[in-house]
């Protein structure tokens, strides 16, 4: 029954949250949902595990955002032909922001680990590469479905 609540709060929290129709928001909190029945997490357990998530989830996002941005100043200067110090420069920065990235992903991800079993951990592992792998493959079912149906 306490897990059922769990779930209830975190529907809910996640709809008055999710106001629009943005498919990712969706995705996120079908995923949300998934996760917590998957893992069996108990209400101590969500509470703290979640927020570690929102986390790790911020890393990638702040890595994605970091790294199209020097992608974008390097395509510029590939496409002037400047001079290869300016370049170092910008995959230097490159480097080091991948460093920091992966540095964060491994802290991270031990406080997420600290909150779970052994048991929880390893389904979390499996759930997650299983839920991204039925995402992109209906990602390429919607993207077939619109090219034989334009």
């Amino acid at each position: 029954m306490r897990k059922l609540w769990v779930v209830g709060v975190i529907l809910i929290a996640t709809a008055v949250y999710a106001a629009d129709d943005d498919p990712r928001t969706i995705i996120e909190n079908v995923r949300i949902y998934r996760m917590t029945k998957e893992l069996d997490l108990s209400s101590e357990q969500a509470i703290e595990f979640f927020p570690k998530l929102k986390e790790l989830q911020k890393v990638e996002q702040q890595f994605t955002e970091e790294k199209n941005r020097i992608l974008n100043e390097l395509r510029g200067h590939i496409s002037r032909g400047s001079a290869d110090q300016e370049i170092l420069s910008l995959l230097d920065e490159f480097e080091s922001a991948h460093c920091r990235r992966l540095e964060n992903l491994v802290t991270k991800t031990k406080e997420m680990f600290e909150i779970l079993t052994p048991t929880q951990r390893a389904k979390f592992l499996v759930f997650q590469d299983d839920f991204n792998r039925e995402i992109r493959e209906l990602i390429k079912k919607v993207k077939q479905h619109r090219e034989l149906n334009p």
